[in-house]
């Protein structure tokens, strides 16, 4: 059923049926009200892509994240698309991985879609493919990316302080008497597993302990791969008494490890995780973790899309300090 046929039925003219449909003034109240009946009985839904051409807008929001299974990552888009849903957007969520093809195709997808803006989420977004991606599809509406940056008119960043997180990480550690520390990194390398290493790096050097390659471990981001590494790790290298995993789940599989070799925590090992996830709260014991903001992070992500939406400037990027939440792992 189109607008032109409940507009028969009403006995009234098309303009007034779209008043009506877009709330808008200048119809009689008795004639909105049989109008909205006949629209309700019909379960009459509005074309919102005709609505789009009149009001350049068609109230959609393009989210792509790196990884629909990274925790960080999928919250970060769940409060995004909180947020604007009381704003009255829809949200699309895509997750498209790491491959710079399917990135490019999620970006063109939106763009064909006409969405208003894009968020995209994840560090995974800060190459050149997607920036070529942006100013080919997408350079005349405004991408925010959750914790990456690209040098672009439209694109606007909030970032992270990882580097710094890891590197305070292991300053607090030192000064908890642990002197000899070891660092779990994702072995797939992002800009920001490479910033969380950089800073892992500039610790141990600034509390002058030695570095040396066998400190850094590279694994797959899950809890098998971080079980066992973390198992031949404290095998071959009893001296360790921490250890600084750059994601919870990482971390958790460590726990488990330690539990496997009767290693007590934290009397005889430290952990750090990074994410302060829902992993933290349900490992036993709780996992000390540096917090990346996540809340903060969707909600600084929203309020920057929606106010450019708006006509509004905006900084073209906004810095968070992640922090380390202190539990049960540390000593």
């Amino acid at each position: 059923m189109t607008i032109y046929d409940i507009a028969k039925l009403a006995g009234v003219s098309y303009a007034t049926v779209s008043r009506v449909i877009n709330n808008r003034e200048g119809v009689k109240p008795e004639t909105r009200k049989k109008v909205q009946k006949i629209l309700d009985e019909n379960d009459f839904l509005p074309n919102k892509f005709a609505r789009g051409l009149v009001t350049s807008s068609m109230k959609i929001i393009g989210i792509n994240v790196i990884d629909v299974r990274n925790i960080h990552h999928i919250e970060t888009a769940f409060h995004i698309e909180q947020e604007f849903s009381k704003y009255g957007y829809t949200c699309i969520i895509c997750g498209c991985g790491h491959e710079n093809e399917k990135q490019e195709e999620y970006i063109r997808v939106m763009a064909e879609r006409q969405v208003d803006g894009q968020v995209l989420i994840g560090s995974g977004f800060q190459n050149k493919i997607t920036k070529s991606c942006i100013k080919k599809y997408f350079n005349d509406k405004p991408v925010i990316i959750a914790n990456g940056y690209l040098d672009l008119p439209n694109v606007y960043s909030v970032v992270l302080d990882e580097e710094k997180a890891v590197k305070e990480a292991v300053i607090r550690l030192y000064e908890k008497g642990h002197h000899n520390i070891a660092f779990f990194n994702n072995y797939d390398i992002t800009e920001s597993s490479k910033l969380k290493e950089k800073g892992f790096v500039e610790g141990i050097i600034a509390v002058g302990i030695e570095h040396n390659e066998k400190r850094i471990i590279h694994v797959k981001s899950d809890l098998k791969s971080a079980e066992d590494q973390t198992e031949k790790l404290l095998n071959e290298q009893p001296e360790i008494t921490a250890i600084i995993y750059s994601e919870d789940i990482m971390a958790a599989g460590g726990i488990r490890s330690c539990h496997n070799l009767n290693i007590k925590i934290p009397d005889d090992l430290s952990i750090i995780g990074f994410n302060n996830s829902i992993y933290s709260d349900i490992t036993y014991p709780r996992l000390s973790s540096i917090d990346n903001k996540t809340t903060e992070m969707g909600e600084v992500c929203t309020k920057t899309l929606y106010s450019l939406l708006n006509g509004e400037n905006m900084d073209k990027v906004y810095r968070l300090e992640p922090v380390l939440v202190e539990k049960e792992t540390t000593k």
